[in-house]
This record gives C-alpha cells, structure tokens and sequence, in this order.
C-alpha cells in the first residue's frame, strides 16, 4: 500500500513533464506510434490540438522527426539518442544517420549560476580558487558547461560546470522513460521485442555515470596509465582538488583540429602519419587494454605539438574483458583471413546467448557475408562498413551482443572516417590486424598457460578440503532422514498455455465426474425412500436426478472419446 501511494505521488509530481513530453512527441506525429491516444485519456488531458504549423513538420521524413523531438524534450533524450545512435542492432540506417547529427549543444546558462554551483560543490568562490575565470564559456552542452581558466599556481584548466537542477530533471525524465517503456511493453507488441524496459535500465545507468564528474574523473587517470609511456597521446592532468561530482576541473588542451589538413600542413605536420598514428592509438585501446574512449569524433580530439594526439570528454568510456578481446581479434582475423568457421565461433562467442539453433545456416550465411563484403583488396574495404552489416547479419540470427560491442564498434567507424578523411589511402583493416594477432598470440603463451594450471590446482585443492566435509554432512542428513532434495522445474513461455489448458481440462472431467457419480448416488437414494410425488410409483425427483446423471455421464464419455481418451 505505501509502495503504491508512493508511486501516485511521484506520478502526480511529474504530470506536468508527462504533458509537456506528450505535447512534444504530439507535434512530430509520434501518437499513433505510442499509442498515446490511451495515455491521453490516462492522464485526463482531454483532445490535444496540433500547432498551426504541423503540417511543415509531418512533412519531414519521420527519422529526421524523431531528431527534431529529442532535441525539443532535451538534455535526457539527446544523450538517449547518441546512445541509441551507437545500438546498430536496435535502429536502421536511416535513424542511425539522423541520430548521429543529435548535438547536446543549448544555449550556456547564466555566469551567476557557474558561481554558484563552484561555490556551492567545491565550498570556496571563483576569486578564491581561481587567478582568472573567463565568463564566456569555451563549450556549451546538455549537461553542462566548460569555462578557461586560470589556477594561483598559473596553470591553465578547463572547468567543466554542471548544469544547475540538471540531475533532478534527468531523474525525472528516468522515471517517466522508466513508465513509458512499461507502456510500450504492454501496449505496443511490435516495439516490446526491443525489450525497452531493460534498455532504458541501462541508459539509466550510462546516463547517472556521465552526470557524476568524479566518474569521468576516475575514467581519465584510468586513461592516463595506459598510456603514460606513449608520446604519441596526451591526456589532459585532473585537479582532484578543484573537482567533484559537479565541477571537473582539468588540463586545458590547444591545439590544431584532428580532421583539418590544411592546417596540419601549414604546421609541417603529415595527415597520413596523424591518420595511422590515431588508428593505432584506438586499436590499442581496444585490443591492448581493453578499455576504450566511446566517441573519438573531430570535436573531442585535438593535434598538439609535433603531431602528439590530445582528447577531450571521457564521460562515456566502453571496456571489454580478455576473453572477449581475444574473440574480436579471432574476429579482425577471421575477416582479414576469410575463416568462415573462426568468424563464426567469434560472432558466438561474444554473443550473449553464445549457440544459435541451426550452426550449419549461420556458418552459410557467413560465407556469405565474406565472398560479398571482403572481395576486393584490404585497402578498399572499410571495417565500419563491414561490421554494420554483420550486425544485421547478426540481428536475422537473434543474436545479441553486449552493449559495449557497439561502442566499440561505434569508436573504430569514427576513427576510420577520420583517419580516411586525412590519408584516403590508409590501410585500417592492416593496422589492426597486427594488434589483433599479437592478443591471441599473447594468450598462447606458456605465462598464461603457468597461470590457468596455477588457478586450476588451486580450485582442485580447495575442492579436495570441502569434498569430505560436505559428503560427510550429506551421509549425516541422509542417515537422519533429514535430507531435502529441492527441485525446480522452469517451462518455455510457449509451454505454460498449453499446459494450462490441459490442467484445466483434467480438472473439469474430474469434476464432473464427481457430480455425476454424486447425482446418480443421490437419485438412487431418492428413488428408493418413494418420497413423492410419484409417476408410474417412481419419486419424480429421483427420475429427474437419473435423467440429468445419464445425460452428464453420456456427455463426459463423448468427450474422452472425442479425444482419443478411449
């Protein structure tokens, strides 16, 4: 009862953001989609008029619609269509073209409001912390926004201020996505294959993460070790002292943009080296440690002095663990090769479900797939082109992946678009083939083999010790006649109907066979105690009672008989 007055309250609380979403996702023709009409009448917001200026909007293309609303709805449903723009299993090309040009970028909110949050998250004023604070910000986005500044020790830093109310109005907005995707579950068969409600889930989690700055503050000296023997990166130094969950205070990076060649030529810099030097970089993210920036595009990557590769915005970072490295290297092999079988096995093995029902069709199909998409030379084929349509390979297979596979599937597109972009003859699939090899190479030798033997003989001796003592307590139990046995049986959704019919058909022949037997007992008592009225010296009730026992009895044996119970 308090579970549900708790949720009537928040439910009241955020009425007036349903109808404002609602409104929104009115305008650009997306009623009929959610079936929003029930919603409408849910919510009691009576007959909802279209702006006078629809007719030019529903004339647009219904993916460049979807754009404009999340836009309109804001910071929460902008970054739910960058994220959805990475899930190449979840949309089509289209949407996935209109949902990449989705740009957190809003109008910067008042300097006083900066003041205030600093004041209020660090507990020391601007004048106090800071030498020089530029009021007009350098970067504006969703969720917050970027200032230049200057340190008492002279440094020069970004300050990355978050948004004032931002967290609470993108709980909210969690919640009523949380609501809708419950709705669309319910109410829209054709959308609930997307398991929405598991989606938003884990949009939720993505999006709480990126709101606390001490986590991407975390994300950039994770980042900073791997690579703090590499002069070909740099990442920018964080001032734990001046950050927290609001503010990230951090090294501020100039430098020549990434995508213009112009200007890299003007500086005496090569495009094709800046090209194949970022390409090693993300293969090396990818492969070697396993932990990755998720959205390498040309705004969050700068060229530094003497060609030295500096990024920005670590709040969305993708990871993968060894052994799923070790499949997509089988994977970039398995395409560099034209192994049908080893491209296989890696589809499988980094697929959540890990089998797929007919083997022999997958593997045809992957042959496929290869003889089409990897004819021509290395050089012409373009790995983000490739692994698009393997995903929808994957898609026709009910095959999923996790989440993270898309991120990095989304990092290498972008950074090959770049790397093209400045050396329109670089070799992508090559590059990475190398760093692809040198992971399984690494799990072949005797240094992991020592360590899986070492863990092997540790759990055998662990098992050894507790072997005994748990069969002895079995033997204790059992002697006792105090040994359970818990058993539990799990059916197929598919199964539980016709199994409900069955049971329920069992039960109504059991039934009336009880009552037939019952009135016929009954009729033969009657029949007997000559209780009248009589006909032909016969106590009607009791023929009346035969009567209905014969028919009841005759009805029951055509019905096992119809059956084949007979």
């Amino acid at each position: 009862m308090l579970k549900q007055f708790r949720s009537a309250v928040a439910f009241a609380s955020h009425l007036p953001r349903y109808r404002e979403i609602l409104g929104i996702l009115f305008k650009y023709g997306f009623a009929e989609v959610l079936r929003l009409v029930v919603l409408q009448k849910l919510l009691g917001l009576g007959e909802m008029q279209m702006p006078f200026h629809a007719e030019g909007i529903l004339a647009k293309p219904i993916a460049e619609r979807m754009r404009l609303a999340l836009e309109e709805l804001g910071p929460t449903f902008i970054k739910l269509g960058q994220i959805l723009s990475s899930r190449r299993d979840l949309v089509s090309e289209e949407y996935y073209q209109e949902l990449g040009q989705l740009q957190g970028h809003v109008p910067p909110f008042p300097l006083k409001d900066v003041y205030r949050v600093i004041k209020e998250s660090l507990g020391i004023s601007v004048k106090k912390c800071f030498l020089v604070f530029d009021e007009t910000p350098i970067g504006s986005a969703s969720i917050g926004q970027v200032h230049r500044a200057q340190l008492k020790d002279g440094s020069i830093v970004a300050v990355k201020v978050q948004r004032p109310n931002i967290k609470e109005l993108i709980e909210m907005d969690l919640a009523i996505l949380a609501d809708i995707a419950a709705f669309v579950s319910k109410y829209a068969p054709e959308l609930s294959g997307l398991n929405p409600e598991n989606l938003v889930a884990e949009f939720s989690s993505v999006l709480l993460q990126e709101l606390d700055f001490n986590h991407e503050a975390s994300n950039i000296e994770r980042f900073e070790k791997q690579f703090q023997d590499d002069p070909n990166i740099h990442v920018p130094v964080v001032y734990r002292d001046f950050s927290s969950s609001c503010v990230l205070v951090m090294e501020f990076l100039s430098g020549i943009a990434i995508n213009d060649r112009r200007a890299l030529k003007k500086h005496h810099l090569s495009p094709e080296v800046i090209a194949e030097r970022m390409t090693q970089l993300i293969y090396k993210q990818i492969f070697t440690f396993g932990f990755f920036h998720a959205d390498p595009h040309p705004g969050n990557m700068v060229i530094l002095s003497e060609g030295v590769v500096g990024l920005y915005d670590y709040g969305m970072m993708g990871s993968f663990t060894p052994a799923f490295r070790r499949n997509i290297a089988r994977l970039v092999i398995g395409l560099v090769q034209k192994d049908y079988d080893q491209v296989m096995s890696s589809i499988l093995g980094m697929s959540q479900e890990g089998f797929v029902r007919d083997s022999a069709n997958l593997l045809t199909q992957v042959e496929e797939f290869c003889d089409q998409n990897l004819a021509g030379t290395l050089r012409d084929i373009h790995m983000g082109a490739v692994l698009t349509k393997l995903l929808e390979l994957l898609r026709k297979n009910h095959l999923r992946m996790k989440s993270n596979f898309y991120l990095g599937i989304k990092a290498l597109t972008q950074v090959e678009a770049i790397g093209q972009e400045l050396d329109p003859n670089l070799n992508f699939i090559m590059l990475g083939s190398s760093y692809a090899t040198e992971v399984l190479t690494e799990s072949y030798k005797p240094k992991r083999f020592f360590k899986i033997l070492h863990n092997l003989v540790a759990e055998g001796i662990d098992l050894m010790e507790e072997i005994p003592q748990d069969f002895r307590h079995l033997y204790t139990q059992l002697k006792h006649g105090k040994l359970n046995i818990p058993l539990e049986h799990r059916i197929a959704p598919q199964g539980i109907e016709p199994l409900r019919q069955t049971l329920d058909s069992i039960f109504n022949r059991l039934v009336n066979a009880l009552l037939t037997a019952s009135l016929l007992i009954a009729s033969s008592i009657l029949v007997h105690s000559g209780i009248p009225p009589k006909v032909f010296g016969v106590p009607i009730i009791g023929l009346l009672g035969f009567c209905c026992g014969l028919i009841m009895g005759v009805r029951l044996a055509f019905s096992i008989w119809k059956h084949g119970g007979l």
